[in-house]
């Protein structure tokens, strides 16, 4: 959609909202001011109407521009998670490439244990591919939900999916492989350094259920 049409789109809510606020302070309008008001909210009407299912290409230099500014944000939610974030007493590592009939039930299991399941980046470093893969993950399952989180794989040196981390203060335990997760923390509690861990998130799932 291109900014002309963003920018008549924005200004003619702002100016009904306006409007609708003066009418609602004013005990009194004139018959003028409220055929003009119904007329622009008959012209946004179908302004929206016009627009939906619409398909605008933007010129390359905007595209350009909408994509720097996607990099950005994203640059700057990973730094503010880094800094504000507490360290999670789990997390499971998945790929969008999984084939879906083996990541659903694995997005399943993490959350059935309060695991997040996180991602290293965007599926072909493209917004509109990732956000319709997780899409058609919600038809199947619309609790469905993954994470994008770059930092945590350097941050355990994480190299291949799936993989399950559960950590205990400045340690933590890695398993790679497509163990279901209540296997894998029992291999926690039985030989990992964050036994006591892998312990508590067994006993928080047993007794949610």
């Amino acid at each position: 959609m291109n900014t002309p049409l963003i920018t008549a789109l924005t200004f003619s809510a702002a100016l009904l909202c306006t409007l609708s606020v003066r009418a609602a302070e004013q005990p009194t309008v004139s018959g003028d001011d409220m055929a003009y008001m119904k007329q622009q909210q008959r012209d946004l009407a179908l302004f929206k109407s016009q627009l939906q299912g619409m398909n605008i290409t933007l010129p390359d230099a905007q595209q350009g521009r909408v994509a720097q500014m996607q990099n950005e944000i994203s640059a700057s939610q990973a730094q503010d998670n880094s800094a504000s974030r507490t360290t999670p007493k789990a997390v499971y590592f998945v790929s969008l490439s999984i084939p879906e009939e083996g990541l659903l039930p694995m997005l399943q299991d993490a959350r059935h244990f309060g695991i997040p399941a996180t991602l290293r980046g965007l599926l072909d470093n493209d917004f509109r591919k990732t956000a319709s893969a997780i899409f058609e993950l919600s038809k199947k399952d619309k609790q469905a939900g993954v994470q994008i989180d770059p930092t945590l794989y350097e941050q355990y040196g994480i190299k291949a999916v799936p993989a399950l981390v559960v950590t205990c203060g400045n340690r933590f335990d890695v398993l790679y492989g497509s163990l279901p997760v209540k296997q894998a923390l029992e291999e926690v509690k039985q030989r990992g350094d964050c036994a006591t861990t892998a312990v508590q998130i067994l006993k928080d799932a047993e007794g949610g259920r």
